[in-house]
């Protein structure tokens, strides 16, 4: 289990290091999460700190499993660097890119669209990001049924045999299976950012790979740490692998300014 970071003194080694960067999630960490996935939006002390953290010289990354167009709409700084989809998408010093390797996944996704579209259960959204699908289920009136239901379409679509399922909080997502997903990318942003500390923070199953990512930035002597967002949904696995935890979108926010108050001459 994961220490509560209660105090910004365990992240003093990191700060210390220059160029210092985070690279966070977005959904559930820094924007708290809604029933309608495009309702979301950064929480706005969060936007504050970050965007005076660019200021002061630290490198801002956003890991997630959204389309970058959506990533970028939800956190609104255009100084940052973007890893969407998991990673399969980079935005970086005024590029994006991609994998070639993903071209033949957005077809097979829109084939996957159109088998699915006999799920006619109220509240399940289905979430088209190019050569990801992602089946929203949180405003289902049952959680459960809505489901079964996509595991059954998904089992049923030849296309979707194409892709790796990934369940996460309300979702199920179909991703392409290439070796790149959000620890890759705490590398690339990292390298990208000419990072010499480096702190990552998330909140779901799939930031297990960017705390591994951490984890592997400190096998090539960058340090660097991982903070888990706490909430009622978080699954064990996540508090057990990471380094500490903070609650909520709020202790983020806590963190965030504490960082500001500790880099600030």
């Amino acid at each position: 289990m994961a220490e509560e970071l209660r105090d910004i003194e365990p992240l003093r080694p990191l700060l210390d290091r220059k160029p210092f960067a985070i690279l966070s999630d977005i959904d559930g960490t820094l924007a708290p999460i809604v029933a309608n996935p495009e309702d979301a939006h950064i929480s706005p002390r969060a936007r504050d700190a970050l965007l005076v953290l660019i200021e002061l010289g630290a490198g801002v990354g956003f890991i997630t499993g959204r389309a970058l167009e959506k990533a970028r709409e939800i956190v609104d700084i255009p100084a940052a660097y973007f890893a969407g989809n998991h990673g399969l998408n980079i935005a970086a010093d005024g590029l994006a890119e991609a994998p070639e390797e993903l071209r033949p996944y957005v077809a097979w996704a829109q084939q996957v669209i159109r088998d699915a579209s006999g799920i006619k259960i109220p509240g399940v959204i289905v979430e088209d990001k190019g050569p990801v699908v992602a089946f929203h289920y949180r405003m289902a009136d049952e959680e459960e049924p809505a489901r079964a239901a996509i595991e059954r379409a998904i089992g049923l679509s030849e296309a979707a045999r194409n892709f790796r399922v990934q369940q996460g909080r309300k979702v199920i997502e179909l991703r392409p299976p290439i070796a790149i997903d959000k620890g890759t990318a705490v590398e690339t942003l990292a390298m990208r950012l000419g990072a010499e500390s480096v702190l990552t923070m998330g909140d779901d199953a799939t930031d297990l790979d960017m705390f591994r990512g951490a984890g592997a930035l400190r096998e090539r002597g960058i340090p660097a740490a991982s903070v888990a967002v706490w909430s009622y949904e978080v699954q064990p696995e996540v508090l057990e692998g990471t380094d500490y935890f903070v609650r909520g979108v709020e202790g983020v926010e806590w963190m965030l300014e504490e960082i500001v108050k500790a880099l600030r001459p």
